[in-house]
C-alpha cells in the first residue's frame, strides 16, 4: 500500500519539479497567459465536469465546509499566538499559515489517490477555501474585503452549474440527449488537461519564491503541514463521535465508502502547504511578501516528505 501511495504522489512532484526546471530554462515564458487558460477554460471545465458527473449531497458539502472553517480558525489561533511571542509586525504571516493549497497538487492528487469521487469532494472543499482567501485573507492584509472578486472567479459558476445539473430532475429529449452528451465529453476532455496544468504552473512560480528569513519560513511551514493534518484527523474522530460520519454496520458499502473518502479529502487537505496565491496577496498589498515566499517554498518542500507519511497515516486510520 505504501508503493500505491507513493506512486499516486510522486508524479505530482514530478511534473512540479519539470515546471520548475522549465522555468530556468525559459524565462521569458507568459505565465500569465497560461494561469488564464487555466482560469477561466481548464479549470472551469474541470470544476464543472467533476460535479456533474458524481452529484452532489448537501450535507456533505456542510461536512466539508465546516472542516475547511474550523481548520482556518483553529490556525487563526495558533498564528495568532506565534505573532504574540515573537512580536512578529506583520499581519502577512497570517495568510501561508492558514491557508491551504486545495488547488495545484490537492486537486489532481485526489483524483489520483480517489478517483472522480474523492475529486469532486476536493472541488467542494476547494471551493469554500477560495471564498474564504478572498474575502478573510484579502481583509487581513489590506483591513478591506471585496467578496466581489469572489463572484469574478469562474469556476465558482461551473460549480454551481455542475452542481444544478447533477441534482436536476429533468431529461433531455432524445433529439437533443446526444448532443448534449457530446458537449459534456468535450468538457471533460478540456477539464482534464487543467490537472498537468495545475502542476506544472506551481512549479514554474516557484522560481519567483525566495528563501528570505528561513527561521519564520521553516516555523510557519511547519505549523501549516504538521498541524493541519493533526487539527483535521481530530475533525475526522469528532465527526465520528457525533455520528455525523457513519461508521459500523447497518450502512452500505457505498455510503460507508464515500464517508471514508470524505475524512480522507479533509486531512488531506489539512496536509497541503501554503498556496502561491497567499504569497501574492501579501506581495500585492506590501504584507512581508518575502516572508510568505519563504513560508510558501519551504512548505511546497517540507510537503514531499509528509504529505506521503499522512496518506500513509489516512490508508491506515481511515480508508481500512
Amino acid at each position: 500500500m505504501t508503493n500505491d501511495i507513493i506512486a499516486a504522489v510522486l508524479p505530482s512532484f514530478i511534473i512540479a519539479f519539470v515546471g520548475y526546471y522549465y522555468s530556468t530554462k525559459d524565462t521569458k515564458l507568459d505565465l500569465k497567459s497560461i494561469a488564464n487558460l487555466i482560469y477561466y477554460i481548464f479549470s472551469p471545465c474541470m470544476v464543472y465536469s467533476s460535479l456533474a458527473q458524481q452529484g452532489f449531497q448537501r450535507s456533505e458539502f456542510t461536512q466539508l465546509g465546516v472542516s475547511v472553517v474550523v481548520l482556518i480558525f483553529s490556525l487563526v489561533l495558533v498564528t495568532w499566538f506565534y505573532v504574540k511571542v515573537t512580536s512578529f509586525p506583520s499581519k502577512g504571516i497570517y495568510l501561508p499559515i492558514i491557508f491551504m493549497n486545495t488547488g495545484n497538487v490537492a486537486l489532481p492528487m485526489s483524483l489520483f489517490l480517489y478517483g472522480q469521487d474523492g475529486l469532486s469532494k476536493a472541488i467542494m472543499f476547494h471551493l469554500v477555501n477560495v471564498l474564504f482567501l478572498y474575502t478573510m485573507g484579502v481583509f487581513i492584509v489590506s483591513r478591506r474585503t471585496n467578496i466581489k472578486e469572489f463572484f469574478k472567479i469562474p469556476f465558482v459558476y461551473a460549480g454551481v452549474l455542475g452542481i444544478l445539473v447533477a441534482k436536476s430532475p429533468v431529461k433531455l429529449p432524445g433529439g437533443i440527449a446526444p448532443y448534449a452528451a457530446m458537449v459534456n465529453s468535450t468538457i471533460d476532455i478540456i477539464g482534464k488537461g487543467a490537472i498537468p496544468l495545475l502542476i506544472l504552473s506551481l512549479g514554474y512560480s516557484l522560481k519567483r519564491t525566495k528563501i528570505a528569513d528561513l527561521k519564520h519560513g521553516i516555523t510557519g511551514a511547519g505549523i501549516r503541514v504538521i498541524l493541519g493534518p493533526l487539527i483535521a484527523f481530530g475533525l475526522v474522530a469528532f465527526f465520528r463521535y457525533i455520528g455525523w460520519s457513519p461508521t459500523g454496520a447497518g450502512y452500505s458499502h457505498a455510503v460507508l465508502k464515500s464517508a471514508r473518502t470524505t475524512e480522507a479529502i479533509i486531512v488531506l487537505m489539512g496536509a497541503m502547504p501554503a498556496p502561491i496565491m497567499s504569497f501574492l496577496l501579501n506581495e500585492k498589498f506590501d504584507e512581508c511578501p518575502e516572508i510568505a515566499a519563504s513560508m510558501v517554498l519551504m512548505g511546497t518542500i517540507a510537503g514531499i516528505a509528509t504529505i506521503p507519511m499522512v496518506l500513509i497515516l489516512i490508508q491506515r486510520f481511515i480508508m481500512t
